[in-house]
């Protein structure tokens, strides 16, 4: 844990903050790299990453308010350098951003998610480090030999093992706990790898690494969940997340069935002769 990457007398650079602003510029970055490389690019630029920006900081505290607040607090939800954000109310909010920005630039959406979706994972993955790093998004108490122990200024994980009597007020530290942040990164790092192989060997089958992403991260996101220590599980014992994982994985199969179908019949249709009348 280092909430603090570098201080310089007064001034402090928090690690959070930085993980975060390098995932933006890396996934950002590296999408308009890519789309240069198409034969015909479309007439994207970095700062169509400004439109996912905002959104995504918009949406993450919408989330959290709607989660962990009350909707009394909405206008809050432009106070983001409060803190308090959550990584599906900012995939909504930045998917409706670069909406936005594709309809203002006349750009197809479903391509262009195609070509994005690898991208997002890898920077999703470095913003994953800065939550270790910040110590949020904790895990649950565990003896497995790669727990990892924060010290008491670490107030959340800290104060939850105190409330729960798992640990005393002299203790220097919590128990250890399940890396659960190193653990997304992880899974992320493999789905980067996984959708940028399917784009690279399907890049004319549209729309399929578009639907595949919400697939694997429902999928990831779910089984993480089951070891985090910091969220409420309201519903059949599972938590929000695993909730919205739950439909993210259904919807995507959904359009790949779809997806698949449509190919199909028009695959059957143009090879289907034509006849002639007499």
């Amino acid at each position: 844990m280092r909430p603090t990457l570098i201080a310089i007398g007064s001034l402090q650079f928090h690690s959070y903050t930085f993980m975060m602003a390098v995932a933006f510029l890396t996934a950002v970055l590296l999408c308009v790299r890519e789309n240069y490389r198409l034969e015909q690019p479309y007439p994207v630029t970095p700062a169509g990453g400004l439109w996912v920006y905002v959104g995504a900081l918009v949406g993450a505290r919408l989330y959290w308010i709607l989660q962990y607040d009350t909707p009394a607090h909405f206008y809050q939800a432009l106070f983001f350098w409060q803190g308090g954000l959550v990584f599906y109310g900012g995939l909504a909010g930045g998917a409706l951003g670069a909406m936005a920005y594709l309809r203002y630039k006349g750009v197809p959406i479903v391509p262009m998610g195609d070509l994005v979706m690898p991208y997002l994972a890898l920077g999703h993955a470095l913003g994953r480090v800065g939550c270790f790093l910040n110590g949020c998004c904790w895990g649950a108490p565990t003896s497995l030999p790669w727990g990892v122990s924060f010290p008491k200024a670490n107030w959340g994980a800290y104060e939850q093992q105190l409330n729960d009597g798992l640990i005393d007020s002299h203790a220097a530290c919590t128990l250890p706990v399940h890396p659960t942040q190193l653990y997304c990164a992880i899974g992320l790092i493999a789905m980067f790898f996984i959708l940028r192989s399917v784009y690279k060997r399907h890049g004319d089958y549209t729309g399929l690494v578009f639907l595949l992403y919400p697939i694997l991260y429902g999928c990831l996101r779910f089984t993480v969940e089951v070891f985090r220590g910091d969220s409420a599980r309201p519903l059949l014992t599972m938590t929000v997340s695993q909730m919205v994982s739950l439909g993210m994985v259904l919807l995507g199969g959904a359009g790949l069935a779809l997806l698949h179908a449509v190919r199909r019949r028009k695959a059957e249709t143009s090879a289907t002769p034509e006849t002639s009348g007499e």
